[in-house]
């Protein structure tokens, strides 16, 4: 049985995620696009509406908790602290991409103990709680996912992200081009959360990323455990939900992934 609180993680991710398809479609003085630190990192209309139903939505069930969200509202009150990214993947909602998501985790302890990514485009939820699995919801369809059996780098389709400051500081372009030549195929479809979803579900067997956010990866860590998988930083260390530098994979290929990344 669910927990009250992944019910309402499914809930808020449900109604922020209707607001956030209806928008799709809108022009971009409609959306209200706006640069945050430069012109690689926006934030739109439906960033900020999203946002406020999420935390309107589990501050009335859950009065007592903190929160931490990408747009601004933080609370630091109680032992719990919701983590929440109400537009993951703004770029590609804004110019009109489906690829985005919503991101919900709570924290307890320094730990995620519950994870919610939903992809409002093919509505497709995925859903994890501590110790009980992690599953994928379609409509009323739903089943459990696990993460791939792919063993060897070269084998397998990796996925990664371009951070905010690549033009100035070149992060990642090294470990791009070297897994470029070394993985099936490198992905690059901006989006953390939804990344780290994929890995859980075995449609991608590794996901690097530096320079992210606790609400990038919070959720999505739960994911890939509770599928199987293993989370950590980029160089093989405990995974931390403020660690910033994040390598997920489904395992098996993870001690590889370090080595190509630290080369």
């Amino acid at each position: 049985m669910d927990s009250p609180f992944l019910i309402g993680a499914v809930e808020a991710a449900l109604e922020a995620g209707q607001v956030l398809q209806s928008m799709l479609a809108d022009d971009r003085a409609t959306k209200q696009v706006a640069f945050k630190r430069n012109a690689a990192d926006l934030v739109t209309r439906a960033d900020r509406m999203a946002e406020e139903r999420i935390v309107h939505h589990l501050r009335t069930l859950f009065p007592n908790h903190g929160v931490l969200a990408e747009e601004g509202t933080a609370r630091s009150e109680g032992a719990y602290r919701w983590i929440i990214d109400p537009l993951d993947g703004t770029t590609n909602f804004a110019h009109g991409v489906p690829w985005f998501d919503v991101s919900i985790a709570l924290e307890h302890a320094g730990q995620s103990i519950v994870g919610v990514v939903y992809h409002p485009a093919l509505d497709e939820l995925f859903i994890a709680e501590r110790g009980k699995g992690a599953r994928l919801r379609r409509g009323r369809h739903e089943e459990p996912i696990r993460v791939s059996d792919i063993a060897h780098v070269a084998d397998a389709i990796v996925a990664t992200g371009l951070p905010y400051d690549i033009r100035e500081t070149g992060r990642n372009i090294a470990q791009i081009a070297g897994l470029v030549r070394t993985a099936i195929e490198v992905r690059i479809m901006g989006a953390a959360a939804l990344h780290m979803a994929y890995v859980a579900a075995g449609r991608l067997a590794a996901f690097w990323e530096p320079g992210l956010n606790p609400w990038d990866i919070a959720a999505g860590s739960v994911l890939v455990e509770e599928a199987g998988g293993r989370v950590t930083d980029m160089a093989g260390g405990p995974f931390r939900i403020d660690c910033a530098d994040v390598l997920a994979s489904n395992g098996l290929i993870h001690a590889e992934m370090v080595r190509a990344l630290q080369e």
